[in-house]
């Protein structure tokens, strides 16, 4: 018996040597694989040589991509309210208004105006919190040192504006 199984080995070898006139190439491996794939019923070689593997012909099927969750909606934590620069005050003005508030002379006002212009613009500087109660508390958040600048960006805080009461000075006459 063990005859007959060398006689079963070599008749495959034969089939399949036949079926191949010619030893296969990297060339024609390639060119191979790229037709269509071999039916079942196909005998196959039984080489000692590794064949390249098979590519198949047909693209690999693409997973759907998963969904993302939708995009949360946009939510206004607070309004703001533009801020629009009236008109500048420049120091001309600030004394005039000055003199119309005192009813003082225009050089007696002027030095007094400069003056404190000057310390106030020193203790910015100085990061100094100021608390000035008609103009209200001057806070510094931040300052940035420039080439020819020095910037400070300042908070103020003022009290809600009172209506101005008409009382008289004096006391009321009892009657």
């Amino acid at each position: 018996m063990p005859s007959s199984k060398t006689q079963t080995k070599s008749r495959r070898s034969t089939a399949t040597e036949s079926a191949t006139p010619k030893p296969r190439t990297a060339k024609s491996t390639a060119a191979k694989s790229k037709a269509a794939p071999r039916k079942s019923g196909a005998t196959k070689s039984t080489t000692t040589a590794k064949a390249a593997p098979r590519k198949s012909t047909t693209p690999p099927k693409a997973a759907p991509a998963p969904k993302a969750p939708p995009a949360p909606a946009a939510k206004v934590v607070e309004e703001t309210k533009p801020v629009v620069s009236g008109p500048v005050l420049k120091k001309p003005e600030l004394i005039d208004r000055v003199i119309a508030e005192t009813g003082m002379k225009k050089k007696d006002v002027k030095p007094v105006v400069e003056a404190m212009l000057n310390v106030l613009g020193l203790g910015l500087a100085n990061g100094e919190e100021m608390n000035l109660p008609p103009l209200g508390k001057v806070m510094i958040n931040r300052t940035k040192d420039l080439a020819k600048a020095k910037v400070i960006v300042t908070k103020v805080r003022q009290p809600n504006a009172r209506a101005p009461e008409d009382k008289d000075p004096l006391a009321k006459a009892a009657e």
